[in-house]
């Protein structure tokens, strides 16, 4: 008796089915390689193109009015007064950063001041976020946390002027500052990666200061750097509103 090629069994049939069924294996496997490889390229492309989509649905002006900035700079200096009760380490970003840098006030055509707040990964952050909403609130303040974006939203009771609070920690250990609230940093990995994150050393305390909205403000170290990373297409220009 033959084991290797026991009587009765068409090996020839048996060959053919194999080579069917792995061609089928094989193309079903190739297709969903395929819609993965689309869905994740356009998972990329919606990476790179999110920050320039930010503000489109502003009305940009190029000189806003002092009653509004003097309105701003009230909800600054509040603000700022929570923070320094509470000793948390923050510096000016965005543009505000440039405002302190430039002329030592909010630029004309800004539309909100922006802080940053610089918390260890492992503190309550959620604890802290809920803590600045009560009391930014109790100086009369408007104010949201939007959980989607991670930031505090505090708008002043009369002109409705805004500002943005965002919470940074160095999430991994690795030295690169990242935003540790909220779900966007997260999804849009990224477009954070190469728009958003810092190194820590930037934000190492202590902290230089400068005059903003007739305070002093602490701010980055090494004066324009950490702008490199936030506005890395064009730092290096002042960038006005269209038509300004």
């Amino acid at each position: 008796m033959n084991f290797l090629y026991p009587q009765g069994i068409d090996f020839t049939n048996f060959k053919v089915k194999n080579v069917v069924y792995w061609r089928i294996l094989t193309n079903r496997v190739w297709k969903v390689f395929c819609l993965f490889a689309f869905c994740f390229g356009i998972f990329v492309w919606i990476n790179l193109r999110w920050s320039s989509w930010y503000g489109t649905e502003l009305e940009p002006r190029c000189q806003v009015p002092e009653e509004e900035l003097e309105d701003m700079r009230m909800i600054g200096r509040e603000t700022k007064d929570i923070l320094d009760k509470h000793n948390m380490t923050y510096v000016l970003g965005f543009g505000s950063l440039w405002g302190a840098l430039r002329i030592g006030d909010i630029l004309p055509w800004d539309i909100d001041i922006d802080i940053l707040v610089i918390l260890d990964r492992h503190s309550d952050i959620r604890g802290t976020i809920d803590g600045l909403i009560v009391e930014m609130k109790e100086q009369g303040m408007d104010v949201y946390y939007r959980d989607w974006v991670g930031i505090i939203q505090g708008y002043s009771p009369v002109y409705k002027s805004q500002l943005d609070v965002s919470f940074w920690c160095d999430y991994y250990g690795m030295g690169i500052m990242h935003r540790c609230s909220g779900w966007e940093s997260w999804f849009f990995f990224i477009h954070h990666r190469y728009n958003f994150a810092f190194p820590a050393r930037l934000v190492k305390t202590p902290l230089p200061t400068l005059n903003f909205v007739k305070r002093n403000w602490t701010v980055p170290r090494e004066g324009i750097e950490l702008q490199k990373y936030h506005y890395p297409k064009d730092w290096w220009k002042v960038a006005k509103p269209r038509g300004c």
